[in-house]
């Protein structure tokens, strides 16, 4: 990074993000610039699906350790391509590259969290100082090492009163008692398009299923009564969760594929609006890909009664990669980027292994 850069206050950057719902990775290229607080200007993004080959790959399963050091080889070397071959298209240089990696398992409780995407060879191979395994340091000062994104949402989207991601999972930040808080609230895609993909489809477009057909108010209650929803934040999920209790409940009732989607998609309306309720959010902004399933958004806003705004394009399919890009900046000034107050760790931290390529 440039004398010239550090001097304006400037930063060129490329975040990565991988989620749960295993839609694709998605790319963005944003500069940050330093006026009294940071603002950022999205240069260029995209989303590159996952074939059915790297679905798969990225499924999680029981590895050996052999196998699943082999697979972080292999994930590592297809961001590396990933951000040379975008860069490359849009003749763009950036100061650094910020990856979440694509999250394997999240056991917060027993210590361990662990991220898909080997950040030496993404920096060996790019040669771009990369910053990657933000979460670690956080679960282990005891915090939940999620949700990380708040700290974005407080600095660069502060007209909002709260922000809410609907991705492989609802999760939302707001401040409140002059803290920065943030959990998340249920499954959403990660469930939603399961079972969309046993009928052939990627997801439900605008939620037509769950509003064609109806939904079972059984299994909602069932689902509703989760002791996960009992709990009081901070608090965070994972994919073994939703194995452990989502699937082997919703499997339990006889119904078809259409009504357990009808079924899911009512449950998380419900979750996410009890939460807008509860905590008294008058002014949300709405983002991720859920955020385009217009049935879901309908009954949030009918539920809750709520003001929901929905984040500009660019923004809602790609608030995340900003943000992780934000956490790399951060990263590099040695600034506390994850929140004790989200988290539950015992003290706000500056997380992240940088790895510079002149280095390694």
């Amino acid at each position: 990074m440039s004398e010239k850069i550090n001097r304006k206050h400037l930063y060129r950057a490329l975040g990565l993000m991988s989620g749960t719902s295993l839609d694709g990775l998605d790319l963005c290229a944003v500069e940050f610039r330093f006026d009294k607080s940071w603002q950022f200007q999205i240069v260029k993004t995209t989303t590159l699906p996952y074939s059915e080959v790297w679905q798969e790959k990225l499924s999680y399963k029981s590895l050996s350790a052999e196998a699943l050091l082999e697979l972080n080889h292999q994930y590592g070397s297809y961001l590396a391509e990933a951000s040379l071959a975008f860069l490359k298209e849009h003749s763009l240089e950036v100061d650094f590259i910020a990856s979440h990696g694509h999250t394997w398992f999240h056991q917060p409780e027993k210590g361990i969290t662990y991220q898909l995407g080997c950040g030496p060879e993404i920096a060996a191979v790019t040669g771009i100082t990369t910053i990657t395994d933000f979460r670690i340091s956080d679960v282990i000062l005891g915090g939940q090492g999620a949700p990380l994104v708040p700290i974005g949402d407080r600095d660069l989207f502060a007209q909002h009163q709260a922000c809410l991601n609907l991705g492989g999972f609802a999760n939302i930040s707001f401040a409140q008692d002059g803290q920065r808080i943030a959990f998340d609230i249920c499954p959403l895609n990660i469930a939603l398009n399961f079972y969309c993909q046993k009928l052939g489809l990627p997801y439900d477009d605008g939620g037509t299923i769950a509003a064609t057909f109806p939904f079972d108010e059984k299994l909602v209650a069932k689902l509703d009564a989760l002791d996960f929803y009992q709990k009081k934040p901070p608090k965070s999920l994972g994919m073994e969760w939703v194995q452990k209790e989502i699937l082997p409940l919703v499997e339990q009732y006889d119904l078809s594929l259409e009504v357990l989607i009808s079924s899911l998609s009512e449950h998380s309306a419900r979750q996410i609006s009890n939460c807008l309720k509860q905590n008294n959010i008058k002014n949300c902004l709405f983002s991720g890909g859920g955020a385009l399933n217009e049935h879901l958004v309908d009954r949030i806003r009918f539920l809750s009664a709520k003001s929901i705004s929905l984040a500009s394009t660019e923004v809602l399919h790609f608030k995340e990669a900003l943000i992780f890009a934000y956490l790399g900046l951060l990263a590099l000034e040695n600034k506390v980027n994850i929140l004790s107050s989200v988290t539950g760790a015992k003290m706000d931290h500056c997380g992240g292994h940088i790895y510079k390529a002149n280095s390694i």
